[in-house]
């Protein structure tokens, strides 16, 4: 067993893919192909959204080796590791930059059929997406790895064999592939699983302490698994790696005391808005009440106009003048006058 810094942590994590020959090992092992060519193309590795999430992103352009046809291919590999479960909709925008981002298409050169002319287009790469995550997709999905590739099939739901690299399905649908931390087996004997299990949480020293894993150096024999162990040792044996990682620590406690603050205000405003929608609510009701007994006040007054015009007029039948009503009623003669009139 060897003592090594533990590459969960961006910092770590970073460092090896950082590696030109440890992360052509690491990618080649999930992807399946041997990588010959591989560039990192971005330096904005820590994401931090606006909710304080944090997601570590990877973009390479890749040359990789088919090995059962043979073909080569230039590639985007699109690379991202995260902890949290709401992340789908990140890792969805990502994708999309990938997409369209003209940098991940190559040129080439055609001839007309007819004019025998030469013009040039943009043939997209074709995407690899690499997803490395802190906890499991749900029951029923307990693998350390999962692939998934386009099917295509016709009208009687028979699939459709096209051909891989051919340019149309190629450069509008993208090969996923998802590493389930939690699932990584104890007792690895595939290949790519006995590399991941680098990532094995089981293997921390202190759990209280979680920057150290001990790794099993007879793990694997290969030239593959030696060189991903020799770069977290060279990490491990930087002095300037401890504070990066300490200050990783103290960034991961501020994002979570900011998280959960975040929540706490958001809990806080949404009761106040409750508050506030109760109170209106109340507020409502007391105006419909008004309203509603302004309602039978009117009514009441105007039966109580209507038996008054009612009476009036049957005074003024009996041969009372109006000044005699008014008298008798204590209102005015105008207003008598009002009411025989209507």
């Amino acid at each position: 067993m060897v003592k090594v810094y533990n590459p969960i942590y961006d910092t770590v994590f970073k460092y090896l893919m950082e590696d030109d020959k440890a992360a052509k090992v690491l990618l080649g092992s999930i992807l399946d192909k041997k990588i010959e060519v591989l560039t990192l193309k971005n330096n904005d590795y820590t994401i931090v959204t606006d909710d304080g999430m944090k997601i570590v992103r990877l973009d390479f352009c890749a040359t990789v080796l088919d090995k059962k046809t043979q073909q080569k291919e230039v590639v985007t590999i699109e690379l991202q590791k995260a902890f949290d479960e709401e992340e789908v909709v990140r890792f969805r925008k990502y994708l999309g930059l990938q997409y369209s981002n003209e940098a991940n298409s190559i040129k080439i050169t055609k001839k007309h059929r007819k004019t025998g002319e030469e013009y040039t287009l943009l043939k997209p790469m074709h995407i690899y997406a690499v997803y490395i995550l802190g906890h499991t997709l749900g029951s029923g999905l307990e693998y350390s790895v999962l692939k998934g590739k386009y099917i295509f099939e016709d009208l009687n739901g028979q699939t459709i064999e096209i051909p891989r690299h051919h340019e149309f399905p190629n450069g509008l649908t993208h090969d996923l592939f998802i590493v389930q931390i939690p699932h990584l087996a104890a007792k690895p004997k595939k290949h790519v699983e006995k590399l991941l299990s680098i990532f094995d949480q089981r293997q921390i020293i202190d759990k209280d302490n979680p920057k150290y894993i001990n790794i099993d150096e007879d793990r694997d024999s290969s030239d593959d698994y030696r060189t991903l162990v020799n770069r977290l040792l060279k990490g491990t044996a930087d002095d300037d790696m401890r504070g990066k990682i300490e200050f990783e620590e103290e960034m991961e406690r501020r994002f979570k005391r900011e998280r959960y603050e975040r929540a706490e205000l958001a809990d806080a405003l949404k009761e106040a808005r409750g508050m506030i929608s109760d109170q209106h609510n109340k507020i409502l009701e007391q105006q419909n009440q008004l309203t509603e007994q302004r309602n039978q006040l009117a009514a009441k007054d105007n039966k109580m106009a209507e038996q008054q015009k009612l009476f009036v007029k049957t005074l003024q039948s009996l041969g009372q003048s109006a000044e005699q009503i008014a008298e008798r009623l204590n209102l005015s003669v105008g207003e008598i006058k009002k009411l025989i009139e209507k």
